[in-house]
């Protein structure tokens, strides 16, 4: 392989990484706010949850999946999904390290949401983008524990 050939491989190569990943960010937008705010309450007030880490916020293609994989502790648990109004359906689930399904929620909305128990262990929450009118779609993955 000649040089040339070598230096534009090399360049490609972190576009094509970065073009196949769900996009992240760290702040939920101002105009989901809301919506997260008011679920984050509602699972406070509504069963004793807390926020189990800052929401991850995702930029989302149709078919594409963003992946979160963490540890937890065991006990009772709760993800869920808010998505922005160019969203008709997102998907969630959670699998447990042999890839076995704990809960999803695959109907067809924009806010799933999955209640699970489970004991210690490293866990994947994906969330699978089906329906976006206008790409990317913004999501929130907020979760709670209790």
């Amino acid at each position: 392989m000649n040089p040339t050939t070598f230096t534009r491989l090399l360049l490609a190569l972190p576009l094509t990484l970065l073009l196949s990943a769900p996009a992240q960010a760290d702040t939920v937008p101002s105009g989901m706010y809301s919506s997260y705010a008011s679920s984050l309450q509602a699972g406070m007030t509504n069963g004793n949850y807390r926020e189990l880490f800052a929401p991850r916020v995702y930029d989302l293609n149709n078919g594409q999946t963003a992946r979160v994989t963490m540890t937890l502790l065991g006990g009772d648990y709760k993800v869920k999904a808010i998505c922005d109004d160019d969203c008709a359906d997102i998907d969630l689930e959670v699998r447990d390290e042999r890839g076995n399904r704990v809960g999803w929620d695959y109907a067809a909305d924009d806010e799933p949401i999955v209640t699970f128990r489970v004991g210690p262990g490293r866990y994947t929450v994906n969330l699978i983008m089906e329906d976006c009118d206008w790409t990317p779609c913004t999501a929130v993955l907020l979760s709670l524990y209790r």
